[in-house]
């Protein structure tokens, strides 16, 4: 995993030897299978938690967790807690919009004081599957559809280029030692609907579905770059003067 993760890295240009990275690590596998690949690669890393405090003694665990990772792998440690629930009651916005700006906010902080080059998050090919299902289903255009993108901004996401399946294995392998949300599985959201009831019945249609989806992703990713460009051009020709400066 560790040459694919590279060479998925180098290819898209997401980052390069000498590169300061700031790891956003929430204890999952996906997170620390992430922040081991970067310390083998030999890149320059800081690890970073965010604790929404939704979930109690778990949420201080994984805290603790984190921060003991970031001892292991001799990078510096950042921390801060949210009021997550009061956040979003005084936003009137869901507890998961809540915790997405804070922590967005935040990591860009620590990456600017930290002089860091990038923020990198730990989403995979199933996220962005997830993703493409969860915009569909609520309505977009093909701005919506294109799944999770792999560069926003000073954010990147290395880690799109694997499926769940295949950290879980390269965890397993490596005794890689993660801890478990168990929201993950609670169906009051949106997400967990889509990833434990939605995927799999589409499955049962068609077996290779997730990388029929990965393709159409790319496809539509191809189809929105097209379309993007197509718009600045035009943009461009009408707003062109003519020889005799008219508009």
């Amino acid at each position: 995993m560790l040459q694919d993760f590279q060479k998925f890295a180098r290819e898209n240009g997401l980052f390069q030897k000498g590169d300061r990275i700031l790891l956003a690590v929430s204890a999952g596998v996906d997170s620390v299978v992430m922040a081991n690949l970067f310390w083998e690669a030999g890149i320059v890393i800081g690890i970073a938690h965010c604790n929404f405090q939704l979930r109690g003694a778990d949420s201080e665990a994984d805290a603790t967790f984190v921060e003991k990772l970031a001892n292991e792998l001799e990078a510096p440690f950042y921390l801060t807690r949210f009021e997550t629930t009061r956040t979003a009651s005084e936003q009137g916005v869901s507890i998961q919009m809540a915790a997405r700006q804070l922590r967005y906010e935040w990591l860009e902080q620590q990456r600017i004081a930290g002089n860091y080059d990038a923020i990198a998050t730990a989403h995979h090919l199933d996220d962005s599957i997830e993703t493409l299902l969860f915009n569909f289903a609520k309505g977009c255009g093909l701005h919506g559809m294109h799944g999770v993108p792999m560069r926003q901004g000073k954010v990147i996401r290395p880690m799109l280029f694997a499926h769940k399946e295949a950290i879980r294995g390269y965890a397993e392998a490596g005794t890689i030692v993660s801890r478990e949300d168990q929201s993950n599985t609670e169906y009051k959201y949106a997400r967990n609907h889509i990833r434990h009831h939605v995927i799999p019945a589409l499955e049962t249609i068609n077996p290779s579905f997730r990388e029929t989806a990965v393709g159409n992703i790319r496809r539509l990713q191809e189809a929105e770059h097209l379309m993007d460009w197509a718009v600045a051009h035009l943009k461009t020709e009408l707003t062109e003067t003519d020889s005799a400066g008219r508009l």
